[in-house]
């Protein structure tokens, strides 16, 4: 599985179909990984490496 981090560390909920729980989801589908690169998201290596910044409230 692909880690994607939110934009918003503090996302819960469900974008183009894959479940967030704290800005965190995983997918292994190759399309949405593309499809959350193009969207600001960090994806891959960069989700695995990078710490996240704190969300807005």
């Amino acid at each position: 599985m692909t880690k994607i981090l939110a934009p918003n560390q503090a996302y819960t909920g469900t974008s183009a179909g894959v479940a967030f729980l704290n800005g965190k989801g995983e997918t292994d589908d190759s399309y949405l990984i593309e499809w959350f690169k193009a969207h600001g998201y960090e994806v891959g290596d960069d989700a695995k490496n990078k710490p996240q910044k704190a969300g807005k409230k």
